[in-house]
């Protein structure tokens, strides 16, 4: 809705707005105005400085705290003063402290807010600068000061070691150079007035120790010296004569120890030195030690014998001892000399013995009969390991071993006891069938045809190990299928899980009619039965595994070929037909036996044949070389009389002769005699061209594939 405004109503309006003003402003009260403005802001003016200064010491305090404990980028004056206050270079000290101090200038300052803040700031840092640079001198002085006095005193220090156990041409040197260094200037400075009592401690050590190191003989006199000595005290001589009292008691007890040592390794056959027994005389008269000056002559007494006896062979010391043992029944019976001789004579002759039982080789080492260096077995089986190293160790020791076994008329051993004990514990460390393969093909190579030997040698505690190394024996040095399945199958039995899921039990298979059967091969054998089943456990294990199978899963005829594998049987792949190689066959008197890998099952009835129509084979075969005769040494002109004899499993290839009874069922086998020693033994490996060439054999080989 609009307003309606008529005439009369504006007129008045206007002409009362054009009227002229006639009001009149006073001058005073403009004065006065501006005085108020003037107060105003100069009011203002000052409330903003002082807000600007207590914002700005507000925030230096909040950056004083940051300058003494550090940044980001900068560890702190706190820290800085302390760090160098430690070190010994006044110098080094405050350029260190200085050269902080600017980093964090530098960083703090760059942060300020403003003009005032920064010099408030620089106020600050060169006041903190004074204080602390006056402190770190002083500290850093007096370590400088102490670490000269520690040095002066090292310095000191080695010559009084220098004067109390040099030779008296380095004694007299440090004496002199002693006196000059604490008669210096320089020291006296860095001392002050506690050099006198280094001095009087100095003398006093020299003198305690230069009478204290005397020997036995001269200790009366060094004692009555130390007592007229104004270097020491009544403390000192006291000490002095509680040590004199107690060395000569701890002297004497470590010659006892000493001689007793000496006897121990003179009933061993080792020979003291001469210096070795004069001092151990002249301790014992020092110290009036009548019990190990009689033990001592004894052993004097004692020593040109026993190092004779350690040129001498077992039968050389057993006829000596009989000689003597015969003078207890001469006219005025023996002398001491002689019972003491014999005496010494049967004790080592027992000793001999015993060591010789334990260490062939150790012992006939330390009789000096051969030389010998330790076979480090473990480096066989590293990455790096060289073998032609092990090879040459074991071709050397093998010479030195048939040495020792021969001059001390003993069979013979390759390891020393502590090999044999390295052998035992790598193959027991093991927890790869690579490694456990490479153990038992390495003493193969090593040890060539003699390594029957050294698996004979640890038998008795790691029959695995030494079943394992038949094996590839048997295959000329190479490991077949049945070493690998039996390595694989001893990880096996080493994990308890795994194995009471493949590997059986002997008990459950001794009793089976598999171990029945083949049981009388090893009545006379050196193949053990017990190894043969654990080894056949350990490949059926291995087979069980690859075809997914468990002992849940038993099959008589796959544990069959695994026991025949175990006896070194293969089956060797054929063009048409597979050959079945080694492990058992039966003998033309129907008992088993046991053949090579070499030989093919079901042939061995044509070897009898072929040593019954070729007697020179048989004189060939002959394992020790002799001629088979009967217990009262009748020589046989064959070893076939009336109808064919027992053969009888010894070894690999090796069979006694039988020509009476079953040797297994039966009461009198009548062993056949060997005209040189023991039984006759036929080793068929000896003649092995001739019957594969003769029976038409295949001459397999180690490269042949086997499974």
């Amino acid at each position: 809705m609009a307003i309606k405004l008529y005439k009369s109503q504006l007129t008045p309006t206007a002409e009362s707005s054009n009227v002229a003003n006639t009001n009149r402003i006073s001058m005073s009260e403009v004065q006065s105005i501006g005085k108020a403005w003037k107060g105003m802001v100069q009011a203002g003016e000052q409330l903003y400085v002082t807000h600007q200064d207590i914002k700005t010491d507000n925030e230096i305090l909040e950056k004083s705290k940051e300058v003494m404990n550090g940044g980001e980028n900068f560890t702190g004056l706190s820290e800085t003063t302390i760090n160098a206050s430690q070190m010994n270079d006044p110098d080094a000290a405050g350029k260190v402290y200085n050269d902080e101090w600017q980093k964090i200038f530098d960083n703090v300052n760059g942060t300020l807010s403003n003009g005032m803040a920064k010099k408030k700031f620089k106020a600050f840092m060169t006041k903190q600068n004074l204080k602390d640079i006056n402190a770190i001198k002083t500290a850093s002085t007096t370590n400088m000061i102490n670490s000269l006095r520690t040095n002066k005193l090292d310095q000191i220090e080695t010559l009084k070691k220098s004067i109390i156990y040099g030779t008296a041409l380095e004694s007299d040197l440090a004496s002199k150079e002693l006196s000059d260094l604490l008669a210096n200037k320089k020291t006296k400075d860095i001392f002050g007035n506690t050099l006198d009592k280094v001095t009087k401690d100095t003398n006093k050590e020299i003198a305690y120790f230069g009478y204290k190191n005397v020997p036995i003989s001269n200790q009366d006199a060094a004692l009555a010296a130390a007592k007229k000595d104004k270097r020491l005290d009544a403390a000192d001589v006291q000490k002095l004569i509680t040590h004199f009292k107690t060395s000569k008691s701890t002297n004497n007890n470590l010659n006892k120890d000493n001689v007793s040592q000496m006897k121990s390794n003179l009933d061993a056959g080792i020979i003291f030195s001469e210096d070795e027994f004069n001092a151990a005389i002249a301790i014992a008269t020092q110290n009036q030690d009548e019990k190990t000056l009689i033990k001592l002559k004894q052993m004097a007494t004692d020593a040109p014998i026993i190092q004779d006896l350690n040129t001498k062979t077992v039968a050389q010391i057993e006829e000596k001892k009989n000689i003597f043992t015969s003078f207890k029944n001469r006219e005025g019976g023996m002398t001491i000399a002689e019972a003491n001789e014999l005496r010494i004579t049967e004790e080592y002759l027992a000793s001999l013995t015993t060591s010789l039982e334990k260490d062939l080789i150790t012992t006939a080492a330390n009789k000096g009969v051969i030389s010998i260096s330790e076979i480090n077995f473990e480096d066989i089986l590293k990455p790096d390991g060289d073998m032609d190293v092990f090879i040459d160790g074991a071709t050397n020791r093998i010479a030195q071993a048939d040495t020792a076994a021969s001059y001390y008329k003993r069979k013979v051993k390759y390891l020393t006891a502590t090999e044999a004990n390295t052998i035992k514990s790598v193959f027991n460390s093991a927890d790869t069938a690579e490694q456990i393969i490479a153990l038992s093909t390495s003493i193969v190579k090593g040890f060539g045809v003699k390594s029957d030997k050294v698996f004979q040698q640890i038998s008795k505690d790691e029959t695995i190990l030494a079943h394992l190394g038949g094996l590839v024996i048997m295959n000329n040095g190479i490991p077949n299928e049945n070493v690998k399945l039996a390595a694989e199958g001893l990880m096996i039995s080493k994990n308890e899980n795994l194995a009471k899921l493949y590997k059986m039990s002997p008990t459950d298979v001794k009793s089976t009619n598999i171990i029945k059967k083949y049981s009388e091969v090893f009545v006379n054998s050196n193949i053990a039965l017990d190894s043969s089943v654990e080894m056949t456990n350990l490949i059926y294990a291995a087979q069980l595994k690859k075809e997914g199978k468990t002992v849940a899963n038993f099959s008589s005829n796959s544990y069959q070929k695994a026991f025949i594998m175990a006896a070194g049987g293969t089956t060797v792949d054929g063009t048409i037909f597979d050959k079945k190689m080694g492990g058992f066959d039966e003998n033309t008197r129907g008992t088993m036996v046991h053949i090579p890998p070499w030989l093919e099952r079901g042939t061995f009835n044509k070897v009898i044949q072929l040593l019954k129509d070729n007697p020179e084979l048989v004189a060939k075969a002959s394992l020790n070389g002799g001629k088979p005769e009967d217990i009262n040494g009748k020589e046989f002109t064959s070893i076939f009389t009336n109808e064919d004899p027992y053969f009888v499993t010894v070894d690999n290839g090796q069979y006694k002769i039988a020509n009476g009874d079953n040797p297994v069922t039966g009461n009198s086998p009548e062993y056949m005699l060997d005209s040189n020693k023991g039984f006759f033994v036929i080793d068929i490996n000896k003649i092995k061209t001739e019957i594969i060439n003769q029976l038409s054999l295949p001459n397999t080989t180690i490269e042949d594939s086997a499974s």
